[in-house]
């Protein structure tokens, strides 16, 4: 019976990522829509760049600099950069505060610390235009990031786009493989390995995070799939982040155990509603590297 048992257990866990990889070389490449968007592409109609900030005095100006650089490397005239002070008391604030005298951002403050994903909702509501950028601080990009991330939204199908992650130092063979992974999983419907640290995305297919929420851009890039609507990855568009051994860090790890955890626990009927294919992509970019020891 125990043995059973475990055999039943296994099936559980293999299965899945058998079907994982198996569907990211069955399944069709998804092709573009017959419609065509040629507002979105060029953001004629304005783009809102969004930055969650907590103690960030080093290098928040600099963060502004280079999206306004990026913008104007994009030929994007109509946009907006908003940063949400997240309870900093660093000397952020004395910062934001002189750049939104000099209008070049618009500036809230939250006095007291409430998480990322409350002070993303209030940028959302500060925003005006139909398309959002959301932005992390610490992070540099590749020269026409945004551009490139852009271009994607030509087909209406496409609801966000992602960038792609790469460390510091040589690129070790498991980030290698994992950007790999989520490119086909962009080419055969959605890959669920958003980087919160750049991506585009639609205004009209934002809802309001939960916030007590850890992972914040996985649940945004749920949300987008279960709208009907595609989450891509851009590979041009690269984010420059620290070493390995930094990034996954034992604090960073425990994080993203815990948001796997709460989504599973309280947020399961939104997970249901991608459909059998991107749940299967779920399980293999996210869950199986737990499972996979076992």
């Amino acid at each position: 019976m125990i043995f059973l048992g475990y055999l039943i257990f296994m099936g559980l866990i293999i299965l899945p990522a058998l079907d994982y990889f198996l569907g990211l070389l069955v399944f069709p490449t998804i092709k573009p829509s017959n419609s065509i968007d040629s507002v979105s592409p060029r953001a004629m109609d304005g783009v809102s760049a969004i930055i969650a900030c907590h103690n960030e005095v080093v290098h928040i100006e600099q963060k502004v600099y280079e999206l306004k650089t990026q913008f104007t490397d994009a030929k994007v005239q109509k946009y907006e950069i908003i940063v949400v002070s997240d309870g900093s008391d660093d000397g952020s604030n004395d910062v934001l505060e002189r750049l939104a005298k000099s209008e070049m951002i618009i500036y809230h403050l939250i006095p007291e610390r409430q998480g990322k994903p409350n002070a993303i909702n209030k940028g959302v509501s500060l925003s005006k235009y139909p398309l959002l950028l959301f932005s992390d601080v610490r992070q540099t990009f590749s020269n026409g990031a945004i551009s490139h991330l852009l271009s994607n939204l030509s087909d209406p199908e496409v609801g966000a786009v992602t960038s792609q992650l790469e460390l510091e130092g040589d690129a070790s063979p498991s980030r290698k493989l994992m950007n790999k992974l989520k490119l086909r999983e962009s080419m055969k419907g959605s890959t669920t390995g958003m980087c919160g640290a750049l991506y585009v995305i639609r205004k009209n297919l934002v809802t309001t995070l939960p916030t007590d929420i850890i992972l914040d851009d996985l649940i945004i890039a749920l949300s987008v799939m279960s709208q009907d609507k595609r989450v891509v990855l851009e590979p041009r568009a690269i984010v420059h982040d620290v070493s390995w051994d930094l990034f996954y860090s034992g604090r960073r790890q425990g994080r993203i155990t815990a948001g796997l955890v709460q989504l599973l626990k309280q947020h399961r009927p939104l997970i249901f509603s991608i459909g059998l294919k991107q749940l299967v992509f779920l399980y293999g970019q996210k869950f199986m590297k737990y499972t996979a020891p076992i």
